[in-house]
């Protein structure tokens, strides 16, 4: 099985939640942290580790965040020596639908990487000319 865990800061993860679940319906193995808001006396990374010590070790969960280099991801980092689990960040609609809709038989490692590539080349500048609709595929 396969978790995918959003944190942010403030409540940014909340928003991406409810914009998932529009497109895609309501994900059983998704969960939402919200960093340094007041409403929670639990830090929220004591609330990741909470969780995580509840889903099985032979799980996969992908960890993403806002901002690299932000206070989230930076207290996420050590997560990564957890066996199965990822980091990825820089937190976007297109990303989180990507790891959401994967085939749940695509690795971990390779989905992560897969959609951070589709989640980069989904990010343009309007001003400039856009590809034609033959170079890209509709979402």
């Amino acid at each position: 099985m396969r978790h995918i865990l959003l944190a942010s800061h403030a409540d940014f993860a909340k928003g991406m939640l409810s914009a998932v679940e529009l497109i895609a319906g309501v994900q059983p193995h998704l969960k939402v942290y919200s960093a340094y808001t007041q409403a929670s006396d639990v830090h929220f990374k004591d609330q990741i580790l909470n969780d995580l010590n509840q889903i099985d070790p032979e799980d996969e969960v992908i960890l993403v965040t806002d901002l690299f280099g932000g206070s989230v991801n930076n207290e996420l980092l050590d997560l990564t020596h957890r066996p199965k689990t990822y980091l990825v960040t820089g937190m976007n609609l297109l990303l989180g639908l990507s790891l959401i809709l994967a085939p749940k038989e695509e690795p971990a490692e390779t989905l992560v990487r897969r959609c951070v590539e589709e989640a980069r080349q989904g990010i343009l500048f309007c001003n400039d000319p856009l590809p034609s609709a033959g170079d890209t595929d509709e979402f």
